[in-house]
């Protein structure tokens, strides 16, 4: 255990690849000690497999109230004075997420996703068709991956065109740690303004709909009556935030990573699969901070097989799991830090894992081979524009991508 605990590495020193700092405290201290922006201390995990001992164990709590920030918290925190509520679904414990979760989990699987493939492709070539209207020059990021991203959980949702946009601008501002507070927090009051909108919006729909069949998910949530107006609002929140930054911040950075590597882009132009983006998932890794879990008792992490060794964590401490340093663990992944998109299937922590695993992990998956396919397939010159050390990452957002990805296709 470092006797001067530290706080948990955050400076990258290439776009790809997650903190140097990882990979020697995976080897020599794989359960670390840290010091939290609270002053109190917790554990920082790097090794795959404890990663996952600790997601799939229910002694380790995600409920809202438990959690705390790894890093500098987010500047809207200065507004809430009071110790925080139960919070969305995703930051629940059982039965109370094993309830919620039943309700989704008819719409986020993966034959239903898979079925919205066609229509996810007309979106991304709608994409496409706008940026060569254009012209010959784009930002990736903003007239494709962020469209793209937004429109597809929309749509699907029941979120009108007219919401996104804005919604979009604020998600991005309410992840940035380095926002102004007054910003963030007027960003936040116009996301529960366009949610309160959007359910209202639902609910009439489902009212005037009756016995038929419902076209999105929010106005079937509302004609299955399960969810009160209430709990609605706080599963569309959780959905539209979700669906729209984590995936535009991968489409834009798996788009990079590919350009940057010729012969990967080589393999994925032959015939993307499904494989070939959980490579991209694994390699990239965007929750910048990876999952935090309380420990409800005590509980020993990372021992031996046969019961030996492990770190014990106590009751009340904050475990912080490192996903992008797991997935980069060579006990786990052959040569981790080459991507490889003929690597074998081998599964990655980039969703989680266990009872929290990311609810639309599916349509990300779906969305991203999709979007990634099209663009690469009606672009054969797609090329990026700067170097490397001029562009801007996401180093202060929460999830991990680049700020804008200028491109040419002429």
């Amino acid at each position: 255990m470092s006797p001067d605990p530290a706080p948990m590495p955050m400076a990258r020193r290439c776009p790809f690849d997650p903190p140097e700092e990882y990979r020697g405290l995976r080897g020599a201290d794989p359960i670390h000690r840290i010091r939290l922006p609270s002053g109190d201390y917790g554990w920082l995990v790097t090794r795959f497999a404890d990663v996952r001992q600790v997601l799939s164990d229910a002694r380790f709590s995600h409920r809202n109230d438990l959690i705390e920030p790894p890093v500098p918290p987010d500047p809207i925190t200065e507004w809430v004075p009071t110790p925080p509520d139960r919070g969305t679904f995703n930051m629940m414990d059982a039965p109370d997420h094993t309830r919620y979760r039943r309700m989704l989990t008819r719409y986020f699987s993966s034959g239903r996703t898979e079925r919205m493939a066609d229509r996810i492709a007309e979106i991304a070539n709608e994409q496409v068709d706008r940026l060569e209207a254009a012209g010959t020059e784009a930002d990736l990021v903003a007239e494709y991956a962020v469209p793209l991203a937004g429109r597809v959980i929309c749509e699907m949702l029941g979120v009108p065109e007219s919401e996104r946009e804005q919604l979009q601008r604020d998600v991005d501002t309410t992840f940035c740690l380095t926002v102004d507070v007054h910003v963030a927090y007027k960003a936040i009051l116009r996301i529960g303004e366009a949610v309160e909108r959007i359910v209202d919006d639902r609910l009439a729909a489902a009212a005037r709909l009756g016995s038929g069949e419902a076209p999105d998910v929010l106005t079937d949530l509302a004609v299955r009556g399960d969810l009160d107006a209430e709990e609605l609002r706080s599963i569309t929140g959780v959905l539209v935030i979700g669906g729209m930054d984590t995936t535009a911040n991968m489409l834009g950075l798996g788009a990079l990573a590919l350009l940057r590597n010729p012969e990967q882009l080589r393999l994925f132009r032959s015939g993307s699969d499904n494989g070939q983006v959980d490579e991209l998932l694994r390699w990239l890794t965007i929750s910048q901070w990876g999952a935090s879990r309380r420990a409800l008792e005590d509980v020993v992490v990372g021992a031996a097989a046969d019961g030996t060794g492990g770190q014990p964590v106590r009751a009340g401490e904050l475990v912080v799991l490192a996903l992008n340093a797991a997935n980069r663990d060579a006990a786990a992944f052959d040569d981790p830090d080459r991507l490889d998109l003929t690597r074998a299937p081998g599964g990655h922590v980039a969703f989680g894992h266990g009872a929290h695993l990311c609810i639309g992990h599916h349509l990300a998956r779906v969305t991203l081979r999709v979007g990634w396919t099209v663009l690469f397939s009606r672009l054969p010159k797609l090329r990026v524009t700067v170097p490397d050390s001029d562009l801007r990452m996401r180093d202060e957002m929460t999830h991990y991508g680049v700020h804008e990805l200028p491109v040419a296709f002429g």
